[in-house]
């Protein structure tokens, strides 16, 4: 289990084999009860919501999310979703700080092939950088192949989900993993609903909303088969 400050903090995102490191990390009797993840994932809509409000003068500063960065592998923020679909930065804050320091998070990460990467920001950790994964010697790492995407696996699960919503359409109070695929697929577009959690509340209705505007759809809030077909197809009509 991977421990986090408040429920804003989004795990979704971060890559399995990430995940897997950060929880043999957080059972470490050095770090357990003592750390905690302040900052995780974000999606290419809230990145670009933090961009937007910098670039407006109303924000700290935030990477601009399409900003192809010099390495070649990362685009925008470390935190945001990666063009292979996966988020591969955590920020760390000590929670308590009886006989740990934070020189003593950073040499206990490393082992664990968790990384500080920017300079200056000792709580920013990542498992690896543009030319591949840090050396795990804590346990025997997975060693597993960066994940790949499994076009047919995400075609039966996309009409799976496309299937329950044309019987049973989402709409605020909903709840369950097909509101997170939802949520999920409205950040990528740039429809910010916030942290995928699963549940259809006032930011996953305005979001909805706003897709719906955008494809000339009814604009009623409700997930059903054209506001679903319109999240894998998101083009306004031809002639209009």
């Amino acid at each position: 289990m991977i421990p986090v400050t408040g429920g804003h903090v989004d795990l979704s995102l971060l890559h399995p084999r990430f995940k897997e490191r950060l929880n043999h990390f957080f059972a470490d009797g050095r770090i357990a009860n003592k750390v905690k993840v302040v900052s995780a994932c974000r999606s290419y809509a809230a990145q670009k919501w933090l961009y937007d409000r910098y670039k407006a003068g109303k924000g700290n500063l935030a990477a601009n999310p399409d900003w192809l960065r010099p390495d070649g592998f990362f685009r925008g923020s470390f935190h945001q979703e990666q063009p292979d679909g996966f988020s591969y930065a955590v920020d760390l804050r000590i929670t308590k700080w009886n006989g740990i320091s934070q020189k003593s998070v950073t040499e206990v990460a490393r082992r664990y092939g968790i990384r500080p990467t920017v300079r200056g920001e000792w709580w920013h950790f990542q498992p690896r950088d543009a030319d591949g994964w840090f050396p795990c010697n804590a346990y025997p790492d997975t060693k597993q192949a960066d994940a790949k995407t499994d076009w047919d696996q995400i075609t039966l699960a996309v009409t799976g989900v496309g299937r329950r919503i044309a019987l049973s359409p989402l709409r605020r109070g909903s709840r369950g993993d097909d509101v997170r695929v939802v949520q999920n697929r409205l950040n990528a577009l740039d429809f910010n609903c916030g942290n995928p959690d699963g549940v259809f509340g006032r930011k996953t209705r305005r979001a909805v909303k706003g897709l719906q505007r955008a494809c000339l759809l009814v604009v009623d809030g409700v997930v059903g088969a054209n506001s679903w077909v319109a999240m894998w197809k998101p083009e306004v009509p031809n002639g209009l």
